[in-house]
């Protein structure tokens, strides 16, 4: 087993070492962990071996053994996001356990993804972390079974593995036939199930991997059933399409019968083992699986295990009260590129709904690698990476792991000072922000109208009695135009003299007018309708006000 927390080994400093200045990792998982120990994560290669390196050195200087295990977890998370788990050096002297097996023992539980005081910096924030020091549960002893301790699956906040509750059993390739494979689960032979009947965050969980060592995703055969006493087990065993990771381990926990004397029967049925799952890696694949002809087959690997489950609430709870992005920070930033010369910074709308649930933001957080300003609710995220985790910022589509969510007390303080039923404010470069309601909207409605109206041309054409033609542009740009009335009728319909790109108005000639029973009200704006019969067509197309002054 491995050493205890309180102790670091020097052997496992050393291999972690060689690790980090071997040529093992690439530049982009090496900036993964300098992200996630709160370093510097751009440079060149050498420069980002050397700011882990300098890490370890200080957790060991200063004896912090609970910071080593957080920096050799990342290490560990980081070699698996490789993609070749057979690359990892797991095999050493018998003193030193491998660190696929340290994956396993140091699984980050609930309280352990608080960084304590470390202090991030990403993308020029700089985020406070909260004061409470690292947690460290007990680790769980293992069975000794030489496959099952070397195999390790990718950790996730909303459970830890505490114990196994079955051997590891071995699904062979069956890619024609199906295929059944029984687990037997009695109280009496593993007392681990205790911890189910009197707390109810322990679960049983069926795990499925496509191999037997390393840090693995949870991957089922490609037609998969699972059965516990005879009934069947409702539950996605493929994920998201396309989507390595997102497949949650099955809780067969409710259909067990946990009584002393009881033999639970857990059958698991497959077939298609050739066919590529939706959660199983390409590069995996063409490294690591044999070829029968032209199609891959493969084995998998079935385990039952006990879990501690962490449920949303709680999971919100330590986001709520651990990593902060400073109101002040994100000020700075925004000056920053206000200020930059080669960008033209205006004012922006910032939404307080979550982009998840269309709901008023209650918990606003984003990930340290995100650089805008608008944020999602925790709750919302959670609750959707509960469904399927992928762990990945559903504004930007940057990674957003759970480790790294931060709540914005930029946006916080906003939406303590407003209104529950505001949906957006406006901020400003300066950093500063108003309330964007409906008036600003109407008022922006009022101007566009004016300014339409400014831009109108009106025709006023006047027939003289000397048959001369007069235009003129009034001095009102929306002259109130008259109609007279002609007897035993009523008034008539307005007739439009006014012609414009924006707003074209209609014509109305008016057929049943007679010239000579027309009577003027306003001499210095009459209504000219023509002299005589030959001009009421020309008249009627273009009616509007005769020139101040005229007379007849």
């Amino acid at each position: 087993m491995a050493s205890s927390v309180s102790s670091i080994s020097r052997q496992e400093v050393s291999t972690l070492m060689r690790q980090i200045q071997s040529n093992q990792l690439y530049n982009r998982q090496l900036s993964s962990i300098c992200q996630i120990n709160g370093l510097k994560s751009t440079g060149v290669k050498i420069e980002l071996q050397n700011r882990i390196v300098g890490l370890i050195q200080e957790a060991v200087n200063a004896n912090d053994a609970a910071r080593f295990c957080q920096v050799r977890q990342s290490i560990i998370n980081a070699i698996a996001q490789r993609g070749s788990p057979a690359k990892m050096p797991a095999r050493h002297t018998n003193s030193t356990p491998s660190h696929s097996s340290l994956a396993t023992q140091y699984s980050p539980t609930a309280s352990s993804y608080s960084p304590g005081t470390i202090s991030y910096q990403q993308q020029g924030y700089n985020v406070a972390a909260s004061t409470t020091p690292n947690r460290h549960l007990p680790m769980p002893q293992y069975p000794t079974s030489t496959m099952s301790s070397t195999l390790t699956f990718r950790p996730s906040p909303f459970y830890r593995i505490e114990d196994h509750v079955s051997t590891l059993r071995v699904c062979e390739v069956m890619t024609a036939h199906r295929h059944s494979i029984s687990i037997p689960l009695e109280l009496n032979e593993c007392p681990a199930l205790q911890r189910c009947l009197g707390d109810r965050s322990y679960r049983v969980m069926i795990f499925c991997s496509s191999e037997a060592t390393g840090v693995q995703n949870i991957t089922f055969p490609y037609q998969s059933e699972l059965k516990v006493n005879g009934s069947d087990i409702k539950a996605n065993m493929r994920g998201l399409k396309n989507k390595p990771g997102s497949t949650r381990p099955v809780d067969i926990t409710n259909a067990l019968r946990l009584r002393p004397g009881h033999v639970n029967n857990i059958e698991f049925t497959y077939a298609l083992t050739n066919k590529v799952g939706h959660s199983i890696s390409s590069s995996v694949l063409l490294e690591s699986l044999p070829l029968t002809g032209k199609r891959a087959v493969q084995k998998f690997y079935l385990i039952a295990n006990l879990c501690k489950v962490t449920t949303v609430s709680e999971l919100e709870s330590i986001v709520s009260n651990r990593l902060t992005i400073p109101k002040e920070t994100v000020v700075a930033e925004l000056n920053k590129i206000a200020q930059d010369p080669d960008v033209v910074a205006t004012s922006q709308i910032l939404s307080l709904k979550c982009p998840l649930s269309y709901m008023r933001l209650e918990i606003p957080c984003r990930s340290l690698s995100c650089i805008h300003i608008q944020c999602f609710d925790a709750t919302s995220y959670l609750q959707l990476q509960e469904q399927g985790p992928q762990w990945t910022c559903p504004i930007c589509n940057k990674p957003a792991p759970f480790d790294q969510l931060a709540v914005d007390n930029y946006v916080k303080d906003i939406l303590d000072n407003t209104p529950k039923d505001l949906e957006s404010v406006t901020i400003e470069p300066n950093g500063r922000w108003r309330v964007h309601s409906s008036q600003d909207d109407q008022t922006n409605a009022l101007e566009g109208s004016a300014f339409g109206d400014d831009d109108l041309v009106e025709i006023s054409e006047t027939i003289a009695h000397g048959g001369g033609r007069k235009m003129e542009t009034p001095r009102n740009a929306t002259p109130n135009i008259r109609t007279p009335v002609s007897n035993g009728s009523t008034s008539m319909p307005r007739g439009a003299a006014t012609f414009s790109a924006k707003r074209p108005a209609s014509a109305v000639i008016d057929l049943t007018e007679d010239s000579d029973e027309e009577s003027v009200r306003a001499p210095h704006k009459r209504q000219n309708t023509g002299a005589n019969g030959g001009c009421n067509g020309f008249a009627g197309s273009y009616l509007g006000e005769s020139p101040v002054g005229y007379s007849s």
